[in-house]
Protein backbone atom coordinates (compact mmCIF):
# COMPACT_ATOMS: atom_id res chain seq x y z
CA UNK A 1 0.00 0.00 0.00
CA UNK A 2 3.07 2.40 1.11
CA UNK A 3 4.51 1.45 -2.27
CA UNK A 4 1.40 2.73 -4.23
CA UNK A 5 1.09 5.86 -2.14
CA UNK A 6 4.32 6.97 -2.74
CA UNK A 7 4.12 6.18 -6.59
CA UNK A 8 1.03 7.96 -6.85
CA UNK A 9 3.04 10.93 -4.80
CA UNK A 10 5.71 10.84 -7.18
CA UNK A 11 3.55 10.79 -10.19
CA UNK A 12 1.69 13.92 -9.32
CA UNK A 13 4.65 15.53 -8.19
CA UNK A 14 6.35 14.86 -11.41
CA UNK A 15 3.43 15.64 -13.42
CA UNK A 16 3.42 19.31 -11.48
CA UNK A 17 6.33 20.13 -12.16
CA UNK A 18 6.44 19.23 -15.72
CA UNK A 19 3.64 21.06 -16.84
CA UNK A 20 4.54 24.61 -19.07
CA UNK A 21 4.42 27.50 -17.48
CA UNK A 22 1.50 29.59 -19.92
CA UNK A 23 2.24 33.24 -19.92
CA UNK A 24 0.08 35.95 -18.21
CA UNK A 25 -1.96 37.96 -20.95
CA UNK A 26 -0.94 41.26 -21.55
CA UNK A 27 -2.96 44.60 -21.75
CA UNK A 28 -3.31 45.76 -25.31
CA UNK A 29 -5.56 47.68 -27.26
CA UNK A 30 -8.61 45.99 -28.32
CA UNK A 31 -8.69 44.26 -31.86
CA UNK A 32 -4.49 43.79 -31.64
CA UNK A 33 -2.27 41.16 -30.08
CA UNK A 34 -0.38 41.65 -26.80
CA UNK A 35 3.03 39.54 -27.21
CA UNK A 36 4.97 38.65 -23.86
CA UNK A 37 7.67 40.70 -22.53
CA UNK A 38 10.86 40.77 -23.94
CA UNK A 39 13.36 38.84 -21.72
CA UNK A 40 16.29 40.96 -20.73
CA UNK A 41 19.38 42.12 -22.53
CA UNK A 42 22.49 39.96 -22.14
CA UNK A 43 25.22 41.36 -19.14
CA UNK A 44 28.27 42.37 -21.02
CA UNK A 45 31.27 41.94 -19.48
CA UNK A 46 32.92 44.74 -17.56
CA UNK A 47 36.17 44.35 -18.92
CA UNK A 48 35.67 45.28 -22.44
CA UNK A 49 36.70 48.35 -23.34
CA UNK A 50 34.28 50.99 -25.62
CA UNK A 51 35.47 53.81 -27.20
CA UNK A 52 33.63 56.64 -28.92
CA UNK A 53 32.94 56.43 -32.22
CA UNK A 54 34.43 59.18 -33.68
CA UNK A 55 36.91 59.55 -36.55
CA UNK A 56 40.25 61.33 -37.54
CA UNK A 57 40.64 62.60 -41.37
CA UNK A 58 44.27 61.28 -43.07
CA UNK A 59 45.57 63.38 -45.17
CA UNK A 60 45.02 61.04 -48.06
CA UNK A 61 41.64 61.95 -47.49
CA UNK A 62 40.86 58.21 -45.27
CA UNK A 63 39.58 57.76 -42.32
CA UNK A 64 40.79 55.94 -38.99
CA UNK A 65 38.75 54.87 -35.78
CA UNK A 66 39.85 54.84 -32.18
CA UNK A 67 41.30 51.77 -31.22
CA UNK A 68 40.37 49.95 -28.07
CA UNK A 69 43.22 47.96 -27.94
CA UNK A 70 45.64 50.99 -27.42
CA UNK A 71 43.56 52.84 -25.22
CA UNK A 72 40.87 54.43 -27.33
CA UNK A 73 43.82 55.91 -29.61
CA UNK A 74 43.43 56.58 -33.15
CA UNK A 75 44.93 53.93 -35.18
CA UNK A 76 47.52 55.42 -37.51
CA UNK A 77 46.52 56.69 -40.73
CA UNK A 78 47.98 54.66 -43.85
CA UNK A 79 51.76 55.78 -44.42
CA UNK A 80 52.00 57.44 -41.08
CA UNK A 81 55.02 56.52 -38.61
CA UNK A 82 55.20 56.27 -35.62
CA UNK A 83 55.78 59.53 -33.79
Amino acid sequence: MNKYLAAAAMAITLAACSAPDTPKPVRSTPGKVALPPAPPPPLVADDRIMCTADVKACSDGSFVSRNPNKGCAFARCPGETQP
